[in-house]
């Protein structure tokens, strides 16, 4: 590629020489060939640098997501945070009750870009909601589509159609599904080598191998707040309806239809029984089709894992449970001489994926190696249900051939399923997430029937969240974990709600009905 035409020699937002400090989090899928000299040195410090005139420093690296979430807490209880930091919901209510951040309401208004306002204010005003404490915007939401957190029933179509089954819609069907595969050899090989389902030992964190698929099957919804009695909010891990849904996973336990040692497994060991061919069905989220689903593909060529609806309990469509999605709130430190460069970062980074950007510079920044991707970007928010419009936009461009439609993101996606149709099965994953036969056509099945259920909170963290709540979500997995092993009898099940009750959950309820009366 000519970087000449990657990169850009000039910015209307240029200057010379602001120099901007922050923490540089290493996740797990750059882990590997990461170094402090390729983050330092990588195209996007480059551009910032150039382009707007930014010169961004590293105050700290930390690898994985615990190691991150400890040393971001640890400089707030410090008082000294870098110029710009990343911080989750419950650090960011922590910075509230400080003198630490900036207040950058005017900031916004005066320095997004109309495109970067779009994006942000496209979410029906929940993600400034949720940086808003006292009327002050203290941090800018970097939004990821709420819907992308939906839960998606993955199974292995080679094996029904091997076994001459049908994709199932009930729970009923979805366990003959399980049993067959466990029991009947679905892989063809002459052994008792398969398991059913694949579940990992955080089952209620959306993501892979998850049970939120399963639960919103019989209309509970763990760790999300719905509509009560009396309009009031309820906490749906403690409502009735999980009951049955733990009596499902566990019969599935007790006739060893399921992975029997899944509270000892996270989700990379889970992932690793995926990889081997080994399972058959996995709830968990639209991008399984690419890790680790694309694992299956390489190490067998005739597998063919497909996503489609979650099942119900009955014969309506289940409601697939979604939140508020914030990657990270970007908080400037006060008295930082340049509160302005977080949002000359951020429009950056629409302008990049969602501008008039040309191929050429697109794939400098996010397209094939040797590109960093988007993990080496400092500040970024996704566009609300931009992944979904692509999708739609792909399946218009294979009906017309004309893809002068896509923008230079798309475009990848539709070369990439061109290649996968001609036989590189290297790219299957493109397929199985955007193509016809993607997680995306279910989504769009999702939206289409109005099914999403929403979180009914996305407010600030209240004072009995931080200190609470994540007590209670503990106790939540502890239990439900007993009760799928049969430790625990469902029987306790009224008992324990009331302990949650005393140890907090009932605090918990009060502020955020307390934040419902008062909403705008």
């Amino acid at each position: 590629m000519d970087n000449s035409e990657g990169a850009s020699t000039s910015h209307p937002e240029a200057r010379q020489h602001v120099a901007l400090t922050t923490g540089v989090a290493i996740s797990d899928v750059i882990a590997t060939d990461f170094s402090e000299g390729k983050w330092e040195n990588s195209v996007w410090l480059q551009a910032y640098r150039e382009e707007l005139g930014i010169d961004v420093k590293a105050a700290w690296y930390t690898k994985g997501a615990e190691a991150t979430r400890q040393k971001v807490s640890v400089a707030i209880a410090s008082g000294k945070i870098p110029d710009v930091i990343a911080v989750n919901q419950e650090q960011l209510s922590a910075l509230s009750k400080t003198s630490l951040y900036t207040d950058l309401t005017n900031i916004f208004e005066q320095y997004a870009s109309p495109l970067t306002k779009s994006i942000i204010l496209g979410d029906d005003l929940r993600g400034l909601e949720s940086a808003t404490f006292n009327g002050k915007l203290i941090a800018i939401p970097g939004l990821n589509s709420a819907i992308d957190g939906a839960s998606f029933l993955w199974l292995r179509k080679d094996w029904l159609d091997r076994l001459g089954l049908q994709v199932p819609g009930t729970t009923a069907e979805l366990y003959e599904v399980i049993r067959a595969f466990t029991l009947q050899d679905p892989d063809g090989n002459g052994k008792h080598d398969t398991v059913g389902l694949a579940l990992s030992n955080s089952f209620l964190n959306m993501g892979l191998a998850e049970a939120i698929g399963i639960f919103n099957a019989f209309d509970a919804y763990p760790k999300i707040w719905i509509g009560g009695k009396e309009g009031k909010l309820v906490y749906g891990s403690a409502q009735p309806e999980v009951k049955p849904a733990l009596v499902f996973l566990n019969k599935l336990f007790e006739e060893g239809l399921m992975e029997l040692d899944f509270a000892a497994k996270d989700t990379g060991r889970a992932g690793e029984l995926v990889a081997s061919g080994k399972v058959g069905v996995m709830f968990g989220a639209m991008w399984n089709g690419m890790y680790p689903m694309q694992l299956t593909k390489d190490n067998d060529a005739d597998s063919d894992w497909r996503a489609f609806p979650i099942v119900s309990r009955d014969e309506l469509p289940a409601n697939p449970q979604v939140k508020l999605n914030v990657d990270n709130y970007y908080v400037v430190r006060s008295g930082y001489a340049h509160p302005e460069a977080l949002l000359q970062l951020i429009n950056f980074w629409t302008e990049l994926n969602y501008g008039d950007t040309s191929q050429a510079r697109f794939d400098h920044f996010l397209g094939p190696l040797p590109a960093p991707g988007h993990h080496y970007a400092v500040a970024k928010v996704w566009k609300v249900e931009k992944n979904l419009q692509a999708h739609l936009k792909l399946m218009e461009v294979f009906k017309t051939g004309d893809y002068s439609i896509l923008n230079a993101e798309e475009k990848g996606y539709y070369d990439h399923i061109l290649k996968y149709q001609a036989g590189e099965n290297a790219y299957a994953q493109y397929e199985k997430v955007f193509g016809s036969t993607g997680s995306y056509a279910v989504m769009n099945d999702y939206k289409k029937g109005s099914l999403f259920k929403m979180d009914g909170f996305y407010g600030a963290s209240t004072n009995a969240m931080n200190t609470l709540l994540v007590t209670v979500d503990q106790l939540v997995e502890e239990y439900y974990t007993k009760v799928i092993m049969g430790v625990e009898s469902i029987e306790g099940f009224e008992s324990f709600i009331a302990k949650l009750n005393k140890i907090g959950l009932e605090d918990v309820t009060r502020e955020v009905n307390e934040w419902k009366s008062h909403r705008r």
